[in-house]
């Protein structure tokens, strides 16, 4: 499993590093769009992978911008992706950011809770145009839980399951040890609902890894 610690701004990274993500999210509907020059200064020298999402009002976030604004507002931070969070609405341009070498991250995210086989049919539709499959859900109870426990458990991997919301947020440190490949934290500054801290995430989990 690798530590992710999502950003809403730039201003977090220090804590991020210090804290030792793994990888580094960067909230580009939060923090608002970089120009070719800012987006060099302040990514230019981070020393672990960076993932950059653009996560639309649909799915939680603050987009709200047609597929041109949001490949506007992705484009000069490209030199520095390493993963690029793609949701199905922007499922079009996730060839050519396969074949300029970034990993796609393939996401969706709802507050309802899908039945198995709609996580299945999930699952494959975005396993489809991107190499991770992110699939994030708002379960209503502890049966909902063990759902996607389960789902995890058995999906072909890589995956990267999660939960909104703070209700289950317990969720987001199990997930892992059933198949999800990453952990979302925060740095600080939650840039989800339910996120935890990424040293008291490390603190709970490392002695079990």
């Amino acid at each position: 499993m690798l530590f992710v610690a999502s950003v809403p701004d730039t201003s977090f990274i220090p804590t991020a590093l210090a804290c030792r993500a793994d990888i580094i999210e960067i909230r580009l509907d939060l923090s608002g769009p970089f120009s070719q020059e800012e987006a060099g200064v302040a990514f230019g020298d981070v020393p672990v992978p960076l993932i950059f999402t653009v996560r639309s009002a649909a799915e939680g976030g603050k987009f709200r911008g047609d597929s041109g604004d949001w490949w506007e507002t992705l484009r000069p931070c490209l030199p520095y992706a390493t993963y690029v969070d793609v949701e199905s609405a922007f499922r079009s341009f996730a060839p050519d950011l396969r074949k300029s070498g970034k990993t796609v991250i393939a996401s969706f995210h709802t507050a309802s809770m899908p039945d198995a086989g709609s996580l299945e049919a999930l699952r494959m539709d975005l396993a489809s145009f991107g190499e991770i499959p992110k699939i994030v859900v708002g379960p209503g109870s502890e049966e909902d839980v063990l759902s996607l426990l389960a789902f995890t458990l058995h999906a072909e991997k890589p995956i990267v399951t999660s939960v909104m919301g703070s209700r289950f947020s317990f969720a987001r440190l199990v997930l892992p040890f059933f198949g999800s490949s990453f952990v979302f934290c925060h740095a600080g500054s939650p840039a989800a609902e339910g996120q935890i801290h990424i040293s008291r995430a490390r603190e709970i989990m490392e002695p079990f890894v």
